[in-house]
């Protein structure tokens, strides 16, 4: 795992900046800066020196953001690393709306079609993490947000609310909605990002 100061002074040194120069973007002193990241970061400080360097958040955290593959968090420090071990949690990190809009509408159409409960569960890179699951037995779709601060949020999709009624139709044979339904889980999504995601 790359250090976030080792990675830090790298892209100093890449865009010929001081470290006084990303302190004052900041609008801190330079030993502030260091300690901060010597220490143990926050997800706000993360976002916020990546910020003063221009970067994304996945540049300040590896050198190299395209051999990552997932994130590991110990002891409050967060890091992406290229090879997670067998055993750890692996979430795939969205770095654009783009990307989390088609998984999102892919999930909602196959779950549906399922036979049984399914679940997708992944993080922004502006560090919210979610989880969708439907419950094929009560026809819902449960949204939980975990915030960058540690608030969560949870909502629910009732297929009654999202539905395409025909005149044939009873509560049991009626259709899901699917694009009412993933319209309204994505806005919900990018609706709790504080900081919008890249678009190509």
């Amino acid at each position: 795992m790359d250090s976030i100061e080792t990675n830090l002074k790298a892209i100093c040194r890449q865009k010929g900046l001081s470290l006084t120069d990303v302190a004052n973007r900041m609008g801190a002193s330079p030993s502030n800066l260091l300690s901060s990241v010597k220490g143990n970061p926050t997800i706000s400080k993360i976002q916020d020196i990546a910020n003063a360097l221009q970067v994304s958040v996945s540049e300040l955290l590896t050198i190299h953001p395209e051999k990552a593959t997932g994130v590991a968090i110990i002891d409050g420090q967060v890091y992406q690393v290229s090879k997670p071990a067998a055993n750890v949690v692996q979430l795939p990190v969205y770095e654009r709306y783009s990307d989390l809009r088609d998984d999102i509408k892919e999930f909602v159409a196959r779950a549906v079609e399922a036979d049984g409960n399914t679940a997708k569960m992944a993080m922004l890179e502006t560090f919210e993490v979610f989880s969708l699951s439907y419950d094929v037995h009560d026809a819902k779709f449960h949204l939980n947000l975990c915030y960058a601060d540690g608030k969560t949020l949870s909502m629910a999709y009732q297929k009654l609310e999202y539905c395409d009624w025909k005149d044939e139709d009873t509560e049991e044979s009626v259709k899901w909605d699917l694009h009412e339904v993933t319209q309204e889980i994505i806005n919900d999504i990018e609706s709790a990002v504080p900081t919008k995601l890249q678009e190509p």
